[in-house]
């Protein structure tokens, strides 16, 4: 059997498919076809059989509605009872299909139901098709609907249920109160978790393939930010979207830190500090009013008796920065095990990226499963030893920096480059966005604050480091697209807010850039 999937994981497929170009009229059609074929590989000839339609108001019932107009066209006599008002279909896609079978009143009986006494106790037919309720269901079912499932589970017809039996949880197979016995149900792209559990329900389990592409999995896209990204609720308070400390800094390097800063705070977080050597902390404190420094005394870079400031700070973050503008110090070195030690006990989220991960290749020992690495083809060669394969072997390289994360002790490592590579060991992605001119000083750092971010969000750190990939490199194409060559990594702070407020357009809008170049 294929592997089963959330339905989260299902939504930001088929919103992938559309970035891509793929809409969701063309699935929709692809699903409502397959559903009719196999309705007629099973009961053979459908001229004359009789075909009842159970619809709901969301893209489940768009796919019902796309197979009885397929079923109409294989001869079949359809009748469909629709549980809203037109008016009331919420799904573009599901009303485009109403449009097209609302005329065809030689060959489906439309039935409108308005009142529970529009649904009757019981329908004859030879199949019944269940597109009531899809992965949007929502609570117990009640009313209109747990009539027409029981109207559905009376019939000695044979049923077919879309994507889910209705009532079913998708994801834990709960019964939601009521829910319909299937003959068959026809699941798409790939089955849903809560069909392995209720196989009672599910009859014959048929995946079919309704042309997602590959892409939508396997690289990130809009739909894994719109559906993981965590938004303030109205009544949050300050702190709430999250604290992010960063740890870096030195005589030399003051604007590192500051830009993975500034990233934290445009990804939306609520505080970032900055903890630095006294003299550096004095220069960042005066690139941004918005930015809390933290002065570390006794040295102009980090040594390990800033330990002993740093532990109320560790405390207080919901997860730390480390790395960006550290240098290469011995005693910084000797400073950042043991804050990496420090955290590791409370199993706080890292980020480690830059001169840390510089640090952390003579010290391995002390990574663990909640630290993101950011690191690039050298620094990764450097931290494990392993050589990667050409940039054009997207999946060798993967199978590196699996097996890397499993010696590693499972962290999340992103490989950057033209395409990054994201791994917890488990999983792999793959993201293509980005710019030529994103190869300047800075666009790590910022990186590295997107990530952060998002940890403190309260995002596992995969599914982080996979959207902190996705935003960086968008921002940097929306940047390369309006600035040119000369871009800056604060050109790619700046838009950040405009690939979180909507993904789907700026994503659509820089692939047909892209093309173009």
């Amino acid at each position: 059997m294929d592997e089963f999937i959330t339905s989260k994981e299902m939504r930001i497929y088929d919103l992938n498919a559309i970035a891509l170009g793929v809409s969701d009229l063309q699935l929709m059609e692809v699903a409502g076809r397959n559903i009719a074929d196999i309705i007629e590989k099973t009961l053979g000839n459908l001229k004359g059989k009789n075909v009842v339609v159970f619809a709901g108001t969301g893209g489940n019932a768009g796919d019902g509605l796309t197979a009885a107009r397929h079923l109409a066209s294989k001869g079949a006599k359809v009748t469909i009872y629709l549980l809203s008002k037109p008016e009331e279909i919420r799904h573009e896609a599901s009303l485009t299909q109403y449009l097209a079978v609302e005329l065809m009143d030689l060959s489906i009986d439309l039935k409108i139901v308005k009142d529970i006494s529009d649904i009757p106790d019981r329908v004859e037919a030879n199949v019944i098709v269940d597109a009531l309720l899809g992965l949007g269901v929502r609570g117990r079912v009640r009313n209109l609907y747990s009539k027409a499932i029981d109207c559905i589970n009376r019939s000695k017809a044979l049923k077919v249920s879309v994507d889910i039996p209705s009532g079913i949880d998708p994801d834990t197979g709960e019964v939601l109160g009521n829910a319909v016995k299937a003959n068959i149900t026809v699941t798409f792209h790939k089955p849903k978790l809560g069909l392995k559990k209720r196989p009672e329900y599910v009859g014959k389990l048929v995946p079919v393939d309704i042309g997602i592409p590959p892409e939508a999995e396997y690289y990130v896209g809009p739909g894994d930010l719109i559906y993981n990204y965590k938004v303030r609720g109205f009544s949050s308070h300050k702190g709430q979207a999250g604290r992010v400390l960063v740890i870096g800094g030195s005589e030399v390097f003051t604007g590192a830190p500051t830009l993975s800063a500034l990233a934290v705070l445009r990804t939306g977080s609520d505080l970032v500090y900055i903890a630095a050597p006294s003299r550096a902390a004095d220069i960042i404190a005066t690139y941004s009013p918005n930015i809390i420094t933290i002065k570390l005394e006794g040295s102009d870079h980090l040594i390990p008796q800033h330990l002993n400031v740093l532990k109320y700070w560790i405390d207080k973050a919901d997860c730390i920065i480390i790395g960006p503008g550290l240098g290469l110090s011995p005693e910084s070195g000797e400073a950042f095990i043991k804050i990496v030690e420090y955290a590791k006990k409370s199993n706080k989220p890292l980020v480690i990226d830059a001169d840390g991960i510089k640090h952390l290749a003579e010290n391995k020992e002390v990574i663990y499963s909640e630290i993101i690495l950011t690191p690039h083809s050298g620094e990764f060669k450097k931290l494990t030893g392993m050589d990667l394969p050409s940039e054009k072997d997207l999946w060798g390289r993967a199978e590196v920096v699996k097996k890397a994360c499993k010696e590693l002790g499972n962290p999340t490592i992103l490989l950057k480059g033209p395409i990054d590579v994201i791994s917890d060991g488990l999983r792999v992605k793959f993201n293509k966005t980005g710019a030529p001119a994103m190869a300047v000083g800075g666009t790590g750092d910022v990186l590295s604050g997107i990530a952060a971010s998002l940890l403190a969000k309260g995002l596992r750190p995969f599914t982080a480091a996979c959207l902190a990939a996705f935003i960086n490199g968008l921002a940097g194409a929306i940047a390369y697209k309006e600035v040119g060559e000369g871009i800056t990594p604060t050109d790619i702070i700046d838009r950040i807010p405009r690939v979180i407020a909507d993904p789907l357009t700026m994503f659509r809008k820089y692939l047909i850039y892209k093309r173009v170049r």
